[in-house]
């Protein structure tokens, strides 16, 4: 047994305490010696015990036991070994002493314990889920000694096949091996698989418009076997072919023209039956095609694409237009990359998903794609567009802020919560009908009703005084049973009828089938004479789209047919934008001029009456080139992150915009706003390459004209979501950019570090797929150098060496116990036995003078002669006592050592002497009573001279 202090240098806090103590003796308190030197001797104890605490003191035991963890591999490079890696566990722990302990713990891209140290032999092989797309054995090392530091030595034993690809296990191993931890390690090897896998696909960086670009796929095969290659350009199959491969390493080389300029994504496939490793089986590669620049025309239904004012413009602008309906909007941001600019004409949010909004957000923020909105029936409010990624885009704002031009408005909501609308679907419509009640007024009349089989009150129909509360109610509605849809639909009408509001509108949301419980065409009939109009929602293929599709049509509202269930918010936020329909302003006008650029010049010589438009605001930093003559905005423009965006809130078929379409600068303008919204940056000329550390990839870019100002980098993956980055200058001209991403293509842009960011260069690149999925045999170095940096031993399976995992340690292991509580435990006890002691006195010195021999007391043959003098003392004392005198027991004590009792049966006496402590003259007095009374005076003026 050894003892340690963790803290020695708190031994220091003795000097003062030393100090102190030496202090305290030279001060004249009125304590005698005797009880002066009790109380220094408890001080000096307590005030070292608790500075000995402080310094955290330990007995140190060492113990024969062996403390071991199993460090598993359970990445996806070597899962078929998991069965063994228990196996041996299991033998090793069979194999061990009583009191020797085990822990286990798992290794893939992170570390988990899945069993704590103990000395139990049994265990349950129940192991976590562990992402294992990466090895990463340092990781494993670090947890595995913080299992081991409360007993300070031990031994980890790796089970892997050695194909680290995250960290530094040899580094650590090192690191453990100075705390005393040896590593001892157990190669496992892959059964033989059938795969085929790619290895590298090659694609051009850049190429002309019209050339033929190269395409080079280097195919990894175990084994001679039938496969087929297939390439994609754009998610679009262009190359597919079945052929043999032989074992190892095959070439393939392919051409495939580019007609169309921007970017554009390659995505390589091979596709085999019988194989083993599914991750390795696809490479993609990025291009960009010099050329014209291309637009995006996106409009809304199929049908409506027949002549388009704004696309034929461009057209005869000669700008490469491609025409497309929303429901083909891409759904990753490649998609749109390859284009300079958007239009949106006249296009609905209710046929767009969210993540595709956010998409083309981040294109034009990050990525300096223009963005153009035209508006109509199905534009911005009354698309649905208000609090959306492209309302955040625009240079206009979507809600109105004069009150004046809204009028009042009741809102009705019919939900259906019946057992068919459990899950996503009921929360969806809960969402939706949520974020149409904040597009509303305070003021605003608002009833919710739920249905199943029943009526369910869910917001009572009254003006809306608290938005909060009625969202939460809405979102507070839970799922039910069937479906009746006749009851609820009559009490929404006979609950708005009664409010006399400029708007009633009903919205009825279902995904069921309902019994015809009434007459509809009565009902919505009746309620559209006074006005309360009502619109549908049918969710799914459940439910009974002809017959909402009818309650529609009889209430002068629109019917919608939802597939997507995430569209439902958009389409209920369109439909409260609706519902008012003041966002349209129909009275002809000339707009005005309030800006001078260079479109103006387009418009100098007057414009066009313009018959209609959308009433929006503008944003704070937007310029509005035209405006209507109630000071709304009718062109307006603004920068967005790195990307330029314009609103056009009149229609472009000329029904809204009058003669405006057919109007000979028609043409010449919206050449002018479209190319505006392109990009001017010119790209900086970067040589780029790339290599990877683990999950980092790094990519450095070379200017070859020493381009050296401070850069940021903006990355985001094909899903649009931005990844965390970190640049530095490495040399003039040159950076490096790292970043942890996953498999898949990421669109990187690099932008001056200042306020407005401007862009310098734009590329793409692959993040291939990870090492781990690449077929490599056990590194069997690697785990040997690991058990030499470690001073362990490389252990065989099937050899009996199972038993080594519990061989004594180089170090036998040592086990602490803390003493501190227990010193400060004896600490306070001796500090309150010195309060008892100064408070209640201390036995045998409470009298600091001895009583002289001649004075007759304490002796057996004078006691009465000593009773009588303590009697008369007494009493002199009382009487004085009377006039105002006291006498304090510390200027009258005696101790029991200079005076004792003869006789025991005395216990007046006694109780005199210990309670009052007098303290007496040298001598008794001989001389009268008057030589008394004045020495009783004078006892008296003393005292009181200490009192004052």
């Amino acid at each position: 047994m050894e003892f340690e202090l963790e803290q020695p240098l708190v031994l220091l806090l003795l000097i003062p305490v030393i100090v102190t103590i030496l202090l305290f003796i030279r001060t004249k308190l009125s304590l005698s010696k005797g009880e002066k030197g009790v109380f220094v001797t408890l001080r000096t104890i307590i005030f070292f015990l608790l500075i000995l605490a402080l310094a955290l003191p330990n007995l140190v035991y060492t113990t024969s036991s062996v403390h071991t963890v199993f460090l598993l591999d359970r990445s996806d490079s070597i899962t078929s070994a998991d069965g063994d890696m228990t196996a041996f566990v299991r033998d090793a722990v069979a194999s061990k002493n009583p009191e020797d302990s085990y822990a286990i713990v798992s290794i893939g891209r992170d570390a988990t314990v899945e069993r704590m140290l103990t000395t139990q032999s049994s265990f349950s092989s129940d192991w976590n889920r562990i992402p294992g797309d990466y090895t990463n054995i340092e990781a494993g090392l670090q947890l595995s000694s913080s299992l081991l530091s409360d007993v300070g030595t031990g031994r980890i034993v790796v089970l892997s096949d050695g194909n680290e690809n995250v960290g530094d296990a040899v580094q650590q191993a090192g690191f453990l091996r100075e705390q005393g931890i040896t590593v001892d390690v157990v190669p496992f090897y892959r059964d033989r698989l059938k795969d085929v896998s790619l290895q590298d696909f090659g694609v051009p960086s850049h190429i002309f418009k019209g050339e033929l670009a190269p395409l080079s796929l280097t195919v990894s095969s175990t084994e001679e076997t039938e496969t087929t290659i297939r390439i994609l350009l754009n998610n679009e199959t262009i190359i597919q072919e079945t052929l043999l491969v032989k074992e190892g390493i095959n070439s393939f080389h392919y051409s495939f023209p580019l007609n169309d300029s921007g970017m554009h994504r390659f995505r390589a496939e091979v596709l085999t039956d019988g194989d083993s490793i599914l991750e390795n089986n696809q490479l993609s590669a990025l291009t960009v095609v010099g050329g014209d620049a291309n637009v995006l025309f996106v409009e809304g239904a199929r049908e409506e694409q027949g002549k388009n004012g704004l696309y034929d413009a461009l057209v005869s602008s000669e700008l490469n237009v491609t025409r497309i309906s929303s429901t083909y909007l891409p759904t990753e941001l490649n998609g749109y990359l390859q284009y300079d600019s958007i239009i949106f004409s006249n296009v609905s949010s209710t046929g767009i998903q969210p993540s595709q909004m956010e998409l083309i957000e981040k294109a034009v923020r990050d990525f300096g794609v223009g963005f153009v909105m035209t508006g109509g029936q199905s534009s911005f409010a009354l698309g649905g567009y208000r609090d959306t990624p492209i309302e955040k885009l625009l240079p206009v704002e979507m809600e109105i802020n004069s009150e004046e031009e809204l009028p009042s408005l009741g809102m009705m909501y019919v939900i259906d919560r019946s057992g068919s609308m459990q899950g996503m679907r009921l929360e969806l419509a809960k969402e939706a009908a949520a974020r149409s009640v904040n597009l509303l007024r305070e003021g605003d009349t608002v009833g919710v009703i739920a249905f199943d089989d029943q009526n369910w009150q869910i917001v009572e129909t009254s003006e809306m005084t608290d938005r909060d509360e009625v969202m939460e109610n809405i979102l507070g509605i839970t799922v039910g049973g069937g479906t009746d849809i006749y009851p609820a639909l009559e009490e929404a009408y006979h609950q708005i009828q009664p409010f006399e509001l400029q708007r009633r509108h009903i919205i009825l949301l279902t995904d069921g089938i309902s019994p015809e419980t009434g007459n509809y065409q009565m009902l919505i009939g009746g309620g559209l004479e006074e006005n309360i109009t009502m619109s549908a929602v049918a969710i799914g293929d459940g439910a009974d789209h002809f017959l909402l599709e009818q309650l529609a049509e009889y209430g002068a509202g629109r019917f919608y047919s939802v597939y997507d269930e995430t569209t439902i918010p958009s389409i209920l936020a369109q439909e409260t934008m609706l519902a008012t329909r003041t966002y349209i302003e129909d009275e002809p006008f000339y707009p005005t001029v309030v800006s001078s650029m260079e479109w103006t010049s387009h418009l100098s010589e007057g414009v066009p009456e313009m018959n209609a438009y959308i009433v929006t605001t503008p944003k704070g930093r937007s310029t509005s080139v035209l405006r209507s003559e109630k000071d709304d905005p009718i062109l307006s423009r603004w920068q967005y992150g790195l990307g330029k965006t314009v609103a056009w809130t009149s229609d472009v078929e000329g029904v809204w915009s009058g003669d405006w379409a057919a109007w000979d600068k028609w043409s010449p303008l919206w050449n002018e706003v479209v190319t505006w919204t392109f990009s001017v940056a010119t790209q900086e000329p970067f040589e780029v390459s790339q290599k990877r550390e683990g999950m980092t990839s790094i990519l450095t870019f070379i200017s070859e004209d020493s381009y050296s100002i401070p850069l940021d980098a903006i990355v985001v993956n094909e899903r649009g979501e931005g990844i965390d980055t970190n640049v530095r200058m490495t040399a003039p001209g040159e950076y490096e950019v790292s970043f942890d991403g996953n498999e898949g293509m990421h669109y990187v842009q690099l932008v001056e570090r200042d306020e407005d960011q401007t862009p310098v260069f734009q590329t793409g690149i692959t993040v291939s797929y990870p090492d781990e999925y690449k077929l490599k045999p056990t590194n069997e170095a690697f785990l040997e150098y690991l058990a030499a940096s470690g001073e362990g031993i490389v252990l065989e399976r099937g050899t009996g060496q199972e038993k080594e995992v519990f061989r004594p340690l180089r170090e036998p292991p040592i086990s602490k116990q803390s003493i501190a509580p227990y010193l400060i435990l004896i600490a306070f006890l001796l500090f309150f036995m010195e309060v008892a002691m100064r408070r209640f006195g201390i036995p045998h010195l409470s009298i600091r003078r001895r009583v002289p021999e001649d004075s007759g007391i304490g002796k057996g043959d004078n006691r009465s002669k000593g009773n009588s003098y303590f009697s008369d003392l007494t009493k002199k004392t009382r009487n004085e006592g009377r006039t105002g005198g006291t006498i304090k027991s510390a200027e009258l004590s005696i101790t029991r050592n200079e005076h004792k009792h003869s006789e025991k049966n005395d216990d007046s006496d006694g109780k005199l002497f210990s309670n009052s402590s007098v303290e007496f003259p040298s001598k008794p007095s001989t001389s009268g009573p008057s030589d008394s009374q004045d020495r009783m005076k004078r006892l008296l003026k003393a005292k009181n001279r200490n009192r004052k």
